[in-house]
This record gives C-alpha cells, sequence and structure tokens, in this order.
C-alpha cells in the first residue's frame, strides 16, 4: 500500500486559497513527501456581493407582498412524471417566520381554482429560506433571497417530487404598461396537459415598447413532439397589459398554419412584474397549463464575463431521458469563465450534495452559455437565467434562475455567515460540513492578532484554543490549525452529529454571531496546487513525486489523492491527532472514483497516516481513461458528488 511520509513539522498548511481570482502559490516547492506537495499559503478573502445589507439575513429580511409561481410534480420511483400541481398569485410574508398566499391552483387537467392558505418560513443568516410547502404537505422548499427573487425548490421531505419556486418583490407603486420598457430575455419551460408528452423549452428576446406591444417575437426552442429538435419560429404581434399592482397577461398568438401543440411559444399568459423591473415572471391559466415563464431586464451596454461575478442563489428545474429532478443551492461566478456550484439536488434515486464547476460565456448582449444550457445575464448582472437548448443534448430539458446574493456585514467578533467553507473546495455556501473535515472561517476580529498575523498551531495534536480563541462546533471545541483576525481554519470534531452544524468563535471574552450550516455524513473536497479548490488535484505517485501539468499520470499507474471530508472512520479518529499508521482509519462511507467518467479501482481510502485532517485515497487510473492536461476528476459517496479538480494524464 502507498503511504505518504509522517514527517509533521513540514505539515504546516492543508487550506487552499483563493483572493479575488489570484491564485496563492506553495510556500516551498519541491520538498519530498506528501507534505511539500501541498504546502499551502492561506489568504482567501471571499468574494464579495455588489449589494451590503447592515445586518446578516434573517425573518425580517423576507418581509411584504411577493408574486409567486411555484410549478410542481410528483415522481415515480424512476423519476417519471406523475401528478401536476401549478400555484400562481400573491405570498405575503410577514418579517416574523409566517406567510400567507391567495391565488389559484391547477391540479393535473383542472382548470384553475382558488387556492389561499397559510405557512412558516425560516431565513438563516447565509440567506437561504426554508418554506413550508402549501402544495405538498410535509415537505419545505429550499431557497435563496436576493434583493431581486427567491428561488428554490423542494429538497427536503418524503416521496417523490420536482419543482421549482419564484417569489418576486411586488410593486409598491402603481403600474401601468409604461412600467414595461426595453428587452428582456426570456426562458419557459412547459408540460402541456399535465405530462411530458409535449414537453417544450424556449428561449426568446421581449422588446416591450411601453404601449403594450412586443411585437415580432424570435422563439428558438423544442418539444418531444417536434422531435427534441432546436427550431426557430416567429410569434407575430405578441401583447401585454399590467394592472396598477403590477400583475397582468402577455399573449402569444397562434401564427397561420400552426397549431398551440406546433408553435413553441403559444397562447395567453398571466404575468407578474418585479417591484425593481428586472423580472417579468408568469405561465399559463389554462386548464392543465402547467408551466414557468421568466423573463430578465436585458443587459445595457456591453457584456463580458466579467460581468457574471460574485455569489449568486440559484433553483432549477429539469427534465432529461424521461426523469425529472430539481435543485436548489448557490454559484460564485469568478468573472473570466468558470462557475462554481454547490447544490442540493433532488432525483428519483434520492438527494444528494453536489459540488461542481462550469464553463460560461457571453457575448456583448448578455447572452451566451453555460455549459450545454443557453444563458441569459440580466439586469446590471444582478441575475441570470438558462434554459435546456443546446445542440449537443437535445435531451435535457431545463429551466434555472439565479438572483445576486447581498452579503452580509457585521462588526465586533463577526462570522460572515457566507464565508464558512470547505477548506479544500472553497465550494460555496450550502456545501455540508461533515465530521472530521477541514474548514474555513472568514470574518473580521476572529483572533487578537493584528490584520494579516496568524497564528499556527506548532504540534500535534491541534489545540482547542490558540491565541485565546476557540470555535465551537454544536457546543463543542473545535481542533484549530491557524486563527488570525480575519481567517480560521479548524476541524468539524468526529463527534458532530445531525443535519446541522452550528458555529461561534469565542475570542477572549467575546462571542461572534452564530452561524447554521448543513452537516452532511461527507462533504468531499480535493485539494488542488496550486491552491484554488479547482484545477490539478493534489496528487502523488508512488514514489511521492507530484502529479503535474508538466509531468502527467498514466492510464494504469497507481496514485494517491489527498482530499477532505469523507466522514467517519473506523477506528475512529482522534480529534485534531495523528492519524495512526496501525491500524489504519479507513472510511466507512462508500467511495467512488472517476477519471474523465471512467470509474477507477480504490485500493485504500481513509486518513492519511501521521497527519491529521487529511484524507487518502489510493486509486488506479482506468486503462481506457481519457488523456490530456485537464481530465476530470471526481468523487462520489453516498450522499455527496465532487466534481471541480483534474488530473493530467499523459498520452
Amino acid at each position: 500500500m502507498l503511504m505518504p511520509t509522517s514527517d509533521e513539522h513540514a505539515h504546516n498548511g492543508l487550506a487552499s486559497a483563493r483572493q479575488d481570482g489570484r491564485v496563492p502559490r506553495p510556500l516551498v516547492p519541491g520538498l519530498r513527501g506528501l507534505c511539500a506537495s501541498i504546502r499551502f499559503v492561506v489568504a482567501l478573502t471571499l468574494l464579495s456581493s455588489k449589494l451590503l445589507l447592515a445586518q446578516a439575513p434573517s425573518n425580517t429580511t423576507l418581509n411584504g407582498k411577493y408574486f409567486a409561481r411555484h410549478l410542481l410534480m410528483t415522481t415515480t420511483a424512476t423519476g417519471a412524471v406523475g401528478e401536476m400541481r401549478t400555484f400562481y398569485g400573491s405570498v405575503t410574508f410577514n418579517g416574523a417566520g409566517g406567510y400567507s398566499c391567495v391565488g389559484s391552483q391547477i391540479v393535473g387537467a383542472a382548470a384553475p381554482v382558488a387556492l389561499s392558505g397559510s405557512g412558516t418560513y425560516t431565513v438563516r443568516s447565509t440567506g437561504y429560506v426554508t418554506l413550508s410547502n402549501l402544495q405538498r404537505a410535509g415537505s419545505e422548499i429550499y431557497a435563496g433571497i436576493g434583493p431581486g427573487a427567491v428561488v428554490g425548490s423542494t429538497t427536503e421531505g418524503s416521496g417523490g417530487v420536482a419543482d421549482l419556486f419564484i417569489a418576486v418583490p411586488a410593486p409598491t407603486g402603481t403600474v401601468s404598461n409604461l412600467s414595461l420598457t426595453g428587452a428582456y430575455q426570456g426562458q419557459t419551460l412547459e408540460f402541456p396537459g399535465g405530462s411530458a408528452v409535449n414537453l417544450r423549452n424556449t428561449s426568446f428576446r421581449l422588446n416591450a415598447g411601453g404601449n403594450g406591444s412586443f411585437g415580432d417575437v424570435s422563439v428558438n426552442g423544442k418539444a418531444v413532439n417536434l422531435g427534441d429538435r432546436a427550431t426557430t419560429q416567429t410569434v407575430a404581434a405578441a401583447s401585454y397589459a399590467l394592472t396598477g399592482d403590477g400583475s397582468g397577461t402577455a399573449n402569444f398568438p397562434v401564427g397561420t398554419g400552426l397549431t398551440a401543440t406546433t408553435q413553441l411559444l403559444s397562447g395567453g399568459r398571466a404575468v407578474y412584474l418585479s417591484a425593481d423591473g428586472n423580472i417579468l415572471l408568469g405561465g399559463s391559466t389554462a386548464a392543465a397549463g402547467h408551466d414557468l415563464f421568466v423573463a430578465v431586464k436585458g443587459f445595457t451596454g456591453t457584456a463580458t464575463a466579467a460581468n457574471l461575478r460574485g455569489l449568486y442563489f440559484h433553483g432549477g428545474l429539469r427534465f432529461e431521458a424521461g426523469r425529472a429532478g430539481n435543485y436548489a443551492g448557490a454559484s460564485n461566478a469568478n468573472g473570466t469563465g468558470r462557475m462554481v456550484s454547490s447544490r442540493r439536488v433532488r432525483q428519483a434515486e434520492g438527494v444528494l450534495d453536489f459540488t461542481g464547476v462550469n464553463s460560461y460565456s457571453l457575448t456583448g448582449d448578455g447572452t451566451g452559455s453555460l455549459e450545454l444550457n443557453r444563458l441569459r445575464l440580466g439586469n446590471g448582472g444582478e441575475l441570470y437565467a438558462a434554459s435546456g437548448l443546446s445542440t449537443v443534448d437535445n435531451n435535457n430539458y431545463e429551466l434555472l434562475l439565479g438572483v445576486r446574493a447581498a452579503s452580509a456585514t457585521g462588526t465586533g467578533v463577526f462570522i460572515n455567515p457566507q464565508g464558512v467553507l470547505n477548506a479544500a473546495s472553497f465550494a460555496p455556501v450550502g456545501a455540508p460540513l461533515s465530521p472530521g473535515s477541514f474548514f474555513t472561517i472568514f470574518g473580521g476580529g476572529l483572533s487578537p492578532s493584528i490584520p494579516g498575523a496568524t497564528t499556527v498551531a506548532s504540534s500535534l495534536p491541534f489545540p482547542t484554543t490558540l491565541n485565546g480563541v476557540q470555535v465551537l462546533v454544536n457546543g463543542t471545541a473545535a481542533p484549530l490549525y491557524f486563527v488570525s483576525a480575519g481567517q480560521i481554519s479548524a476541524l468539524v470534531p468526529f463527534g458532530a452529529t445531525g443535519t446541522t452544524a452550528t458555529l461561534q468563535v469565542v475570542n477572549g471574552t467575546t462571542r461572534s454571531n452564530t452561524v447554521e450550516l448543513p452537516l452532511g455524513r461527507t462533504s468531499p473536497g480535493i485539494f488542488t496546487i496550486p491552491p484554488a479548490g479547482t484545477g490539478p488535484a493534489a496528487l502523488l505517485r508512488a514514489d511521492f513525486t507530484l502529479i503535474s501539468p508538466t509531468s502527467g499520470a498514466r492510464r494504469g499507474e497507481t496514485v494517491q489523492l489527498f482530499l477532505t471530508g469523507l466522514g467517519a472512520v473506523n477506528p475512529a479518529g482522534r480529534d485534531g491527532a495523528a492519524a495512526s499508521a496501525s491500524p489504519l482509519s479507513l472510511v466507512t462511507a462508500d467511495v467512488k472514483v472517476y477519471v474523465g467518467g471512467r470509474q477507477a479501482t480504490v485500493l485504500f481510502k481513509g486518513l492519511a497516516p501521521g497527519l491529521a485532517g487529511l484524507y487518502q485515497i489510493n486509486f488506479t487510473i482506468p486503462t481506457n481513461a481519457p488523456t490530456g492536461p485537464t481530465v476530470a476528476l471526481a468523487i462520489e459517496t453516498p450522499d455527496a458528488f465532487h466534481d471541480m479538480a483534474d488530473i493530467p494524464i499523459a498520452n
């Protein structure tokens, strides 16, 4: 079995780092063994949002009248669509954890009927929201809140379900047709008749004239009954009418020679204009009219990748190859064409936590691509929308909306609620922590150190008090690797249990705010070199030399991978202590490794002997793995999938 060296003195860095897209370099490159290969500078400053709140989000953040549309379907054990339900109307939040709604509901093939009710919600300091699901008793919608919208889906609760919930703040002044002017980039996802037989996905541009006319609309889309092929059609004389409260209608007449099933976008829609005018939300009011219609205010000026930057909350609904699924989470766009996402994904097999990286591109008018999806950037880069329109994958039908998150600020000893992250991947807030995992906290006043000064643990086991600072995880003091005024690196105690982790920093006698985060059984994060969370994974050969883009691995070679977040081990690990070499502490969860989509043979999965907080996987690269400098390297556990790092494989 391959083993790393156990030189404790070289073990002085496990937290990878990024600062505004600038990647720090290892302190001492070229030393032998594992520790020299993953020696990292700890200098990340979390990407900040343009919008600031005077304090962290809470229930009072979600207050007042919103317009909402909620498309929900039950699903079978294979993910096939069952009964569909759609709610549209207004939801009023009381700022104290309760809401009431008034509107209409469509069930199956029936016509809309009046629906009203009430429920509860909780806004966490991270910006995530949980809402009781009015259309699905016993389940919760998991969403994110930004100044422009609340967006999410039902990820928690029993039974098969796939859905997407979008709510936008209602205008407070009087609205008229003059309130809707300029270009809007629109998307729809439609299940006509309440089934996937005539499923369709569209993308289009609306030019609102302020006079009730959209003019002629060019629609690009696809439909199951049209052979899943991308098609472009023109809808002539499309129109709209808005009433004083911001609600209204939009109409897309059926053209000559076409029908409601052969025209991609047709008929009437109930629509709602958001308070800031950036979103036009709606859908059908016909019997069996199960769909979502979302148009975002077009980008003004000339757009580049730099205009999509920062933290966004997002939610999406997709149907692919006969299977429905949904997701909610957060994405961090770096402004250079890469977006890292953390998602809570619900599919037929169950719920899992996904962390991954996608590429995006934008043209001058704010349109572009997000991997295989068609991307639309909203006004000022405050939101984005995407649809499953691709020339490569015609079987995917999808609608996604992302809204910029407002970042939290605070004084004194303050944990940034959006800045408690996996120390290897730095996946956006929402990715869970897990027992035994390394995590990093960002904030202010976290230690007595002067700005920029760091106190590092000098020996193993890591102490639970360092420079007068403690970090409490569910009330238990966590092992600390280093502390500074703006950043702390720590380990989740192996004994942490439950589905949430409540964190608090104690600096001397002063306690910080508390932050509640998801706690999973596993939360894989691969360390990378250079430290960035994405890019070349921290990998060693059998002789402990570093695998790098200039010295790639080979098919059939057995390599050592270093990561965090694989959860419980047997024999149990001691918090902050060096892992035993005899006996080895083996990961109890099933772990799979994929190289370029091919499953690798795992020879060892456990704590790295002689080191604290570091997991190691030894695996053999498949002989049929693809070659190249950036072959995807992914980790799967029963409750998580991590796909952010690469492995260079030589020909």
